[in-house]
């Protein structure tokens, strides 16, 4: 087990640390800063700071918002973000079928969006501190008590020691790596994504285009902009080079996009479908990407940071008060998410036959309440065991 069990540098204690200030990172924050918590909360990037993202949040993260303060969601709807009212899966051939939500979500851009919750934190009492990367964790008597990072402009090596630190630092957590194995399972793949202004036919859905292999989402951000992500197996990473020659072989998409257009470059992330063996040990929990993240298809990436950031607030201010054992959080995980897991497996491997879309969209056609049921439980308005059920899986492919 790596780690550091005795410091030179200087050395700083809170009640928890919380590394990366993403919607997991900070929403964790938040909640532990307005409970009375010393809470500081790190991130090896300066805000605002750009993220490769389908930048969606799902209908049911405006409740978590809510939750959050509504200080948080009303800066959120005052960010001029689009609102979702369904998603279109389009298949290879370009036939496509619409599945609308009982509501709206939000998408904007993820430069707006962790701000508004970074900002959130500090004005509850989290001390942020940003370019700081953290290299290691301290070990005592067994369990974790504090992270060891650098500072980005100074070099300067500090242990901020902790009583429960959060690995909220994403798909590539330093603090998961630290705790153990993570592992990877397939299918294998990454994600390219640019914002491109004035895209033809953008309305107020989001858009998933299935090709022979890989797929295109497309989502309204607000003031005229587009989230353009480019999804394909790991083995052909390199089709990202070509990232708007690549967008056109796909039917539902040629020809909507002019490259002169693009306000954001292309950032690329993943691969994707990793977890990690240990989400909780004595002294650490992870939370967000860091703990699992499986395929980018159903957008879920947000809504399970945010939801999991209030799972994992309520553990930490119960082993605080009364010494109780972060384990619970990993039960609440499971009942949370078990059945979300499982149907983004699913639907990540489903993407991957052409062959077997095409048939799920054209039962869908013809059963439109079918198309609305999947759209809901893959945007958390309904439970995902509700599209779980052998009639509704029979009903997509018999």
């Amino acid at each position: 087990m790596r780690g550091v069990s005795d410091m030179t540098a200087r050395s700083l204690r809170w009640d928890a640390v919380v590394v990366g200030a993403g919607p997991a990172g900070s929403a964790t924050a938040l909640q532990l800063a307005r409970a009375g918590v010393q809470v500081l909360l790190l991130d090896r990037a300066r805000f605002p700071r750009d993220k490769p993202c389908s930048e969606y949040l799902s209908p049911q993260s405006t409740g978590v918002l809510a939750r959050l303060g509504t200080d948080v969601l009303n800066a959120v709807a005052a960010a001029s973000p689009a609102r979702l009212t369904g998603m279109k899966v389009v298949a290879p051939s370009g036939t496509g079928v619409v599945g609308r939500f009982e509501t709206f979500s939000f998408a904007l851009p993820r430069t707006r969006f962790d701000t508004i919750l970074r900002d959130a934190a500090a004005a509850a009492g989290a001390e942020v501190r940003e370019g700081i990367k953290v290299e290691e964790l301290i070990y005592e008597d067994g369990a974790v008590a504090g992270v060891v990072a650098r500072d980005a402009r100074s070099g300067m090596r500090d242990a901020y020691r902790a009583r429960i630190v959060v690995g909220a630092d994403g798909l590539r957590s330093v603090v998961a790596r630290r705790l153990g194995a993570v592992h990877a399972i397939g299918p294998k793949r990454v994600a390219f994504t640019a914002h491109v202004a004035g895209v033809h036919d953008v309305h107020d859905i989001g858009e998933m285009h299935v090709g022979r292999p890989g797929y295109v989402g497309l989502g309204p951000i607000g003031d005229g902009v587009t989230t353009v992500a480019l999804v394909v197996p790991f083995a052909e990473a390199r089709r990202g080079e070509r990232f708007f020659d690549e967008l056109n072989r796909f039917p539902g998409v040629a020809g909507r996009f002019d490259p002169r257009r693009m306000v954001r470059r292309v950032l690329a992330t993943g691969p994707f479908a990793r977890w990690s063996r240990r989400p909780v040990t004595s002294g650490a929990l992870l939370v967000g990407d860091a703990a699992d993240f499986f395929d980018p298809f159903t957008g879920q990436g947000i809504y399970s940071a945010l939801r999991g950031a209030e799972l994992a607030a309520a553990a930490i201010l119960d082993m605080l008060a009364t010494g109780a054992s972060l384990q619970p959080y990993a039960r609440a995980r499971r009942r949370e998410f078990a059945g979300k897991w499982l149907l983004e497996r699913m639907i990540g491997i489903a993407v991957g036959w052409p062959a077997l879309i095409e048939r799920v969209v054209g039962r869908l056609l013809r059963r439109p309440e079918l198309a609305d049921l999947l759209v809901r439980a893959t945007g958390n308005c309904i439970p995902a065991r509700a599209a779980l059920t052998p009639a509704v899986l029979a009903g997509l492919v018999l």
